[in-house]
């Protein structure tokens, strides 16, 4: 028994030093090598920042690593990701991706397409959309409970171009963790997304009840992002939680005022290495080894 007490406690020691070791990936840091791709892969738009404002236009001259380089209490500017999604003539069927490397694994971040909003990636017959408004109003404390109104509120959505409207991420940052490998995504928007919300009901009204009505004064929702990491399975990532980024939109191109006020984080969690693995298998085997001569015994 002395003798498989000393193997378990090496093997355990030889795991936890590479769970050590793979947790912390020799490339993790920052997005490297970003560039733009998809099917519309020139339909992006560049947002600098001063500090207390965001800008497009002209006088945006940073570099692509520059804009992307903050973090979740300093998000800096902001690449647009489908920046003609809210025009009549953009093609939903197209889409614009930023893609690059994080801790020497390829990453591909992308504006969502209709087909991506009518997936059912859970197999459960339940669109995106419909995932996605069904968590938006329970993350605000907004209870729909008949059928037929929720029916009408993803209709309104579409009607009103609601899905185009939070089609269309603007990537603040890609920063990953150098001792748990998740990878942080920062989407500015809108601190207060309630005015989007009720502009995607329009003037729709059910049972005598306008669906604009049912979206409280203050709410929050970013929009939604595709990512790829790794080459693994698309996931689909957005948040109902937002920090004050300390800036606005108020100067140069499109400027509203409003815009960039919030800052929502989106994370991702890094695949383990295979070392961890295999060394997390090997303090398995010992257990189950263990367990076996214990019966055995008994």
């Amino acid at each position: 028994m002395t003798g498989f007490i000393n193997k378990l406690a090496l093997a355990t020691s030889v795991a936890v030093g590479m769970t050590a070791i793979g947790s912390a990936p020799a490339f993790a840091g920052t997005l490297t090598n970003p560039q733009f791709g998809g099917s519309a892969a020139s339909d992006y738009l560049s947002y600098c920042s001063n500090g207390t404002s965001t800008f497009a236009g002209p006088t945006c001259t940073q570099s692509l690593s520059t804009i992307l380089s903050g973090n979740s209490s300093a998000p800096g500017g902001n690449i647009e990701l489908a920046k003609s999604s809210e025009k009549a003539e953009f093609d939903f069927t197209k889409n614009t991706t930023l893609t690059g490397k994080i801790g020497g694994k390829d990453i591909v971040i992308s504006s969502l397409t209709q087909a991506d909003w009518e997936s059912d990636m859970d197999n459960n017959g339940k669109s995106l959309l419909s995932e996605w408004l069904d968590a938006a109003f329970a993350a605000n404390q907004v209870t729909i409970s008949n059928n037929t109104i929720k029916a009408a509120v993803e209709t309104a959505f579409k009607n009103n171009n609601g899905r185009q409207r939070f089609s269309d991420p603007n990537i603040s940052y890609v920063n990953q963790n150098d001792t748990t490998g998740e990878i942080s995504i920062g989407l500015a928007g809108h601190l207060n997304a309630s005015s989007i919300l009720k502009a995607a009901m329009g003037s729709t009204t059910m049972f005598g009840v306008r669906l604009a009505n049912l979206i409280p004064a203050n709410i929050r929702a970013s929009e939604l992002v595709k990512v790829i990491y790794n080459n693994g399975p698309a996931k689909y990532l957005y948040s109902f939680a937002a920090t004050a980024s300390g800036q606005v939109n108020n100067l140069g191109v499109g400027a509203d005022g409003i815009s960039h006020n919030g800052n929502y984080e989106v994370t991702l969690a890094s695949v383990p290495e295979p070392s961890t693995m295999l060394a997390l298998m090997a303090v398995g085997g010992l257990f189950a080894t263990a367990k076996r001569k214990g019966v055995k015994n008994a």
